[in-house]
């Protein structure tokens, strides 16, 4: 594994993991199983991100506080900035903010209105399938384009979830629709409004370095540097990034358990909790 950080979370640090999807979006295990799994993990903290929607909070809190868990309240926000897909992860935030509860709503009839869109463009292309079977697979969570993929999967259209993305669903593939076009600094004032913190999310996967710098000069609090997909070099380019512009650390799993390698991240692609002790201190003096 390239990205093995046997020097994260390990030698007795408290670990967290700040990143991580439930049913509530497009992953496959309910809020309160993925508590138990971070208990069963060792993990101290973790955030539950799902995509443009907080409904699995409160659904996961009881459980969190019964086995020690510290559930810090997150959120993962698309948004379109110069042709690029930005994400911005959301945290310790009041999740019952009206305006933000107003903006998610908003989201998730998007997100259904996006589906419908790919749904057509597939029916042309002589793939047919309803956009009803979508929203049964998201289970009136938020939709997203993993639930598209399973249905085409279940219809036999593909073999894989990446067959799926590569053939169909993937940004340069002939079915896909743009996601939702917020502007991050919208994004990110909401997130400040709701007395929280943001966060760019996995920057080594889609952000020009000359885009990130824009972003940072729309008050983001800091960048995710731990993901799967940031190898040790990227790693310390963000890391360094970050110092430069005062700016906090985050990270995580980025974990759906939709595929069998990403149960070898679940409890190992961790930050150390200082990390959010420091988060913290920033809550306090804002």
């Amino acid at each position: 594994m390239p990205y093995s950080l046997s020097g994260v979370g390990h030698n007795g640090f408290e670990k967290a993991d700040l990143h991580i999807h439930t049913k509530c979006s497009d992953g496959i295990f309910t809020p309160e199983e993925i508590v138990l799994k971070a208990k069963k993990s060792g993990l101290k903290a973790i955030s539950i991100t799902d995509h443009d929607s907080v409904s699995g909070i409160d659904k996961a809190k009881p459980l969190a506080t019964q086995h020690g868990v510290e559930l810090i309240n997150g959120v993962e926000m698309s948004s379109t900035y110069q042709g690029h897909d930005i994400h911005i992860l959301g945290y310790f935030f009041d999740h019952k903010n009206p305006e933000l509860q107003r903006y998610l709503d908003h989201c998730r009839h998007l997100r259904t209105r996006r589906a419908e869109r790919m749904v057509q463009k597939l029916a042309k292309m002589g793939v047919k399938i309803e956009i009803e079977q979508i929203i049964l697979k998201a289970q009136n969570g938020s939709v997203g384009r993993p639930h598209i993929a399973a249905v085409l999967q279940d219809g036999g259209f593909v073999r894989s979830f990446s067959e799926a993305f590569s053939k169909y669903l993937g940004s340069h593939s002939p079915a896909y629709v743009k996601s939702i076009e917020t502007h991050p600094a919208d994004i990110i004032k909401l997130i400040n409004e709701a007395s929280g913190l943001s966060f760019l999310a996995h920057p080594g996967q889609n952000v020009p370095d000359e885009i990130l710098r824009q972003l940072i000069t729309f008050g983001l609090d800091g960048i995710e540097i731990i993901h799967p997909s940031h190898d040790p070099y990227k790693q310390n380019y963000y890391k360094e990034i970050a110092n430069e512009y005062f700016l906090l650390f985050s990270g995580g799993s980025d974990y759906h358990g939709l595929k069998d390698q990403e149960e070898d991240h679940f409890g190992q692609i961790t930050i150390p909790y200082d990390w959010v002790t420091k988060m913290k201190s920033r809550i306090v003096t804002v």
